[in-house]
């Protein structure tokens, strides 16, 4: 999987000066390896995953209409309609996954243009976009599981938010991400420390615990400005790092006029899910109880075969033993049926006796086959390679019937249209 993201997302990605940061993931946990570099030199890969920086969104609560398709998105202007500063017509709305409808859901928006625009820039190098995902989306609260957005949002144990400080474009931002949304205010070196208290409205007194609690990062390149900006300490976080999370997360935004097939969304889903179980450690479990139980088949596999062969050569030596016990004067087996059916054969024409290749017992055969209308040949002959008839007093298809019969006995048959062979039994 290939993750990437515009180093300065408001610059024409026509431009030869553009600039993408990307990552490359085999797992989806850790990267193999990251760059910067021109569009049109980005590695190619099965997946790629468009990353849009948290200046590019911006994020609205609400109810989902009880609607689907294009009544959707026109339910989605309508009451976004009163949110936005600019004309709705020029957004792209995404949903939450998940969401169900008349239930709360946070839906993402951000300017249709620009995201085309990228869109159709590295779909034209040849590396379609299989899926757009957030850099920064809302938080959820790890006390509540099953609501919507658990699995694809920041889980904190606590009323905490998530900083990220970063470049975008010539900028440094500083994101923050938290259970009411998503803002991104700009950072400089006479810049006044920003309103984070704004960003939790309510927190009154409390707010000083709940600070105590945040999570602050930063890219190494603006971490020492970040941290004058702010006056506090930030971890530092590498650029790689975060588009990795940003691979994890279930979030898409390629939807309504952006949406994939059907049959991508399903490749897609496979693909991720394979990933998962092969990388992920919560899979951990299954994959060597997986290993575990390919052992056992292979191994109860090679036991059954074990004992078939040894079964199999128990039975040979039987009949080894057989042939050479009744045929003293057999010294060397090669074939011990038909060696056996040969010294029958000779025993029974020294006895007087007929053997089952004689050529009467050869004719007394076709007689029985024949039934109530006997088929009479003109000519025949007898050698050790068995009986051969030919010139048949009757239809072609009357020989066939013949032949049929002489087969549903056991005897080879065999007619060509003029001639029939036949022999004994095979033993």
């Amino acid at each position: 999987m290939l993750i990437v993201t515009p180093v300065d997302y408001l610059a024409s990605p026509s431009a030869a000066s553009t600039l993408i940061q990307w990552v490359r993931t085999t797992d989806g946990h850790q990267f193999d390896d990251d760059g910067e570099c021109a569009l049109s030199l980005l590695p190619r890969d099965d997946e790629l995953v468009l990353a849009l920086p948290p200046r590019a969104l911006s994020w609205h609560r609400l109810a989902l209409p009880k609607v689907s398709g294009p009544k959707l998105r026109a339910a989605l202007d309508g009451m976004l309609e009163d949110r936005v500063l600019c004309d709705v017509g020029e957004l792209h709305h995404a949903l939450e996954p998940g969401g169900r409808p008349g239930q709360p859901v946070w839906v993402a928006s951000t300017a249709r243009d620009t995201l085309r625009g990228w869109v159709r820039a590295l779909e034209s190098s040849g590396r379609p976009v299989s899926r757009i995902a957030p850099l920064m989306w809302p938080m959820v609260s790890a006390a509540a599981p099953s609501a919507p957005g658990t699995t694809r949002s920041f889980a904190m144990e606590a009323p905490s938010l998530l900083h990220w400080a970063h470049i975008d474009g010539q900028q440094t931002w500083l994101a923050s991400a938290t259970p009411l949304g998503v803002s991104c205010i700009p950072l400089g070196e006479a810049a006044v420390t920003p309103p984070i208290d704004a960003l939790i409205p309510g927190a009154g007194d409390d707010s000083s615990v709940a600070r105590s609690l945040d999570v602050w990062l930063a890219d190494p390149l603006v971490l020492e400005l970040a941290e004058q900006a702010l006056g506090r300490h930030l971890d530092p976080i590498l650029p790689a790092q975060w588009l990795l999370r940003a691979g994890q997360t279930d979030w898409n935004l390629a939807q309504f006029d952006l949406s994939l097939s059907s049959n991508a969304r399903r490749s897609q889903r496979l693909r991720r899910s394979w990933r998962q179980f092969r990388s992920a450690p919560h899979w951990r479990a299954a994959r060597w109880g997986l290993v575990a139980l390919l052992a056992a088949q292979l191994l109860g596999l090679n036991l059954v075969a074990w004992q078939e062969r040894h079964s199999l050569r128990a039975k040979t030596d039987a009949v080894r033993t057989t042939l050479t016990g009744t045929f003293p004067q057999v010294t060397t087996v090669i074939d011990a049926p038909v060696q056996m059916q040969r010294e029958l054969a000779r025993l029974q024409q020294a006895s007087g006796l007929l053997s089952v290749s004689d050529m009467e017992s050869l004719l007394g055969a076709i007689d029985r086959a024949a039934g109530a209308n006997p088929l009479t040949p003109t000519r025949l002959a007898y050698g050790a390679d068995g009986l051969k008839l030919a010139g048949w007093r009757a239809s072609e298809e009357q020989v066939r019937a013949l032949q049929q019969a002489l087969q549903a006995g056991g005897w080879r048959a065999r007619f060509d249209g003029q001639e029939m062979a036949l022999q004994a039994p095979q033993p």
